[in-house]
């Protein structure tokens, strides 16, 4: 038992090694790691141990290991909690409904931060990011990197630094699910996408958050509305009417 708990402190340790070289060297999304070998030697722990944290890194999407190539690190974008939930539950054990409410939390949340705390700098930004959406709707082209910037950007926006952090990994998760089916969705039509976030802005601009409930059922397709999950009262139905109801909704 005691020999198990030295060997996990190694790699807890190992691990904040690598954080802090990352923090060091401020490295960014695609910048290359040192390889396994070369922290085997710096840090003077085993193959074993280094193996783990760089197997734990990855887990949590945080590194792209490419044999041959070398270890990059990846950016938040990027991140989802897929491959964690999966190996901690199973997916098909969460509910419409705890995934649709989570998203709607953190699509509140994150709303009414940025209501009180944008400058007109940052809504500057989102209102840039409109026309690459549209453009990409007139060319037929994916929409998702301007999407992606746009809730990033809002999440930066919040002056919460834990949230900024925690906020596109669920995003991403979000969408995933989404477009594998967990959800039996997938993406509102690039108009829709459009209006929601042209709505957003205008609520930012204005300081007028006594409308943000329905904003987010909004962004969401009246998924919260429709099935009373938060920011709505839930019926004692709304468990039961889900499933049913969210068959064929795309994901937001």
């Amino acid at each position: 038992m005691s020999s198990r708990v030295v060997h996990t402190n190694l790699t807890q340790e190992c691990l904040k090694r690598i954080r802090s070289y990352i923090a060091e060297h401020e490295l960014q999304a695609g910048d290359r790691l040192p390889t396994l070998q070369e922290w085997h030697e710096e840090l003077g722990v085993s193959m074993v141990v280094v193996r783990e944290a760089f197997t734990t890194l990855r887990a949590l999407g945080l590194v792209e290991i490419h044999q041959g190539r070398g270890v990059f690190l990846r950016g938040l974008e990027d991140i989802n909690f897929v491959d964690v939930l999966n190996f901690t539950h199973s997916l098909e054990g969460f509910s419409p409904q705890d995934v649709i409410e989570s998203r709607a939390m953190l699509e509140f949340t994150a709303l009414e931060l940025c209501i009180a705390r944008a400058t007109d700098a940052d809504i500057a930004e989102l209102e840039a990011i409109l026309p690459l959406m549209d453009d990409a709707r007139s060319t037929n082209s994916s929409y998702l990197p301007a999407h992606r910037r746009f809730h990033q950007s809002m999440l930066r926006m919040t002056g919460n630094r834990f949230l900024e952090a925690v906020g596109m990994p669920l995003l991403n998760t979000y969408w995933l699910m989404g477009n594998t089916g967990a959800l039996r969705s997938g993406l509102p039509s690039p108009d829709e996408m459009l209006r929601g976030h042209a709505r957003y802005i205008q609520a930012i601009r204005e300081r007028d958050s006594t409308h943000t409930r329905e904003l987010v059922d909004q962004h969401l397709l009246h998924l919260c509305s429709k099935n009373g999950i938060f920011p709505y009262a839930a019926p004692s139905s709304a468990a039961a009417s889900l499933s049913a109801a969210a068959k064929g909704e795309p994901a937001a």
